[in-house]
């Protein structure tokens, strides 16, 4: 029985690691995207969204980067077509 519940125990775990780690390269990802993107558009605004997204990599609230620097890229990318 002690056995089955530390398995089980490090199962959980090991998945919350690999889950971890998939958000840690979303938001490194993320940031390489954004960052690509304000080469060529840099504005304060846009600035302010990579410096939000690399504040909650510091941070490690990985997915919180990923979405900030995602919704900043997208930003950029809207402003760049109009």
């Amino acid at each position: 029985m002690k056995f089955s519940l530390t398995l089980l125990v490090l199962s959980f775990l090991a998945t919350g690691s690999a889950w971890a780690s998939n958000d840690r390269r979303e938001c490194k990802a993320e940031l390489r995207k954004l960052n690509e993107a304000l080469s060529t558009n840099y504005t304060s605004q846009n600035h302010h969204g990579y410096r939000q997204a690399k504040a909650s990599r510091d941070n490690l609230e990985y997915k919180k980067c990923a979405s900030q620097a995602r919704k900043a890229r997208e930003r950029v990318e809207r402003k760049g077509d109009l």
